[in-house]
């Protein structure tokens, strides 16, 4: 026999467990790596970015809802004739004073009343027309309702909410779905939607501009209060 001694054949198991954990290190790196969600159900603690792959969108949303997102809409909505205005005057001052650049987009909070004309609930992402006047001309916004809403406006529009904050671009993505559902489900839901046609309406929300179609101002609501009298 040979001094040397033979190597031994590597197990099997061995060699499978050092794949998988090869694997987990690569998603993670892409920011693949799925939420893990504790047996035990989330907490507190899982609202906080802060938590890693505890953390749970729906909590976060949640959590900050009343106290920052809506104060903030409500303090810091432009009115909409005020924004048309200075976006006549000087388009780029406008947006670097109102918007919220993201990318290459401009995301703004504004605030808005008139009244509901059409609604257009025959595709998931219903929308409804709220009919509004600047200086005496009638500027229509539309307002989306659901039960879908998509893009990323208002997660945008909120300075307080970045990337950064985030483990990866997933939970980033996640928080965006969380608003818009937070929306549909609790600021106007498809059914309620229905009922408001011919209905005086004051709306806080979110829009990104359309710099190849300034006319289209599509928001992503906040805040939707029904004139005083209104059914």
């Amino acid at each position: 026999m040979s001094g040397v001694l033979a190597h031994r054949p590597r197990s099997p198991k061995l060699a499978m467990f050092g794949a998988g954990v090869l694997v987990l290190a690569v998603m993670f790196w892409q920011g693949s790596v799925v939420t893990v969600v504790p047996v035990a159900g989330p907490t507190v603690a899982d609202s906080y970015p802060s938590a890693g792959l505890a953390f749970q969108p729906n909590a976060y949303v949640e959590r900050i809802w009343p106290k920052q997102i809506v104060a903030m809409v409500r303090k810091d909505a432009v009115p909409l004739p005020q924004l048309l205005s200075a976006l006549a005057k000087d388009k780029a001052a406008a947006l670097t004073t109102y918007g919220n650049k993201v990318g290459d987009a401009y995301n703004i909070l504004v605030s808005f009343s008139g009244t509901v004309g059409k609604i257009d609930t025959s595709t998931p992402m219903g929308m409804l027309t709220v009919d509004t006047k600047d200086n005496g001309k009638s500027v229509p916004v539309q307002v989306a309702v659901g039960p879908v809403i998509l893009g990323t406006t208002l997660r945008d529009a909120l300075k307080f909410i970045s990337f950064g904050e985030f483990l990866n671009q997933i939970q980033y993505g996640d928080v965006s779905d969380a608003l818009n559902n937070m929306v549909t489900s609790k600021i106007v839901t498809p059914k309620e939607a229905a009922n408001l046609r011919g209905q005086a309406v004051t709306i806080f929300g979110a829009y990104t501009y359309n710099d190849s179609d300034p006319q289209d101002i599509t928001v992503t609501p906040v805040i939707l209060e029904r004139a005083k009298g209104s059914q």
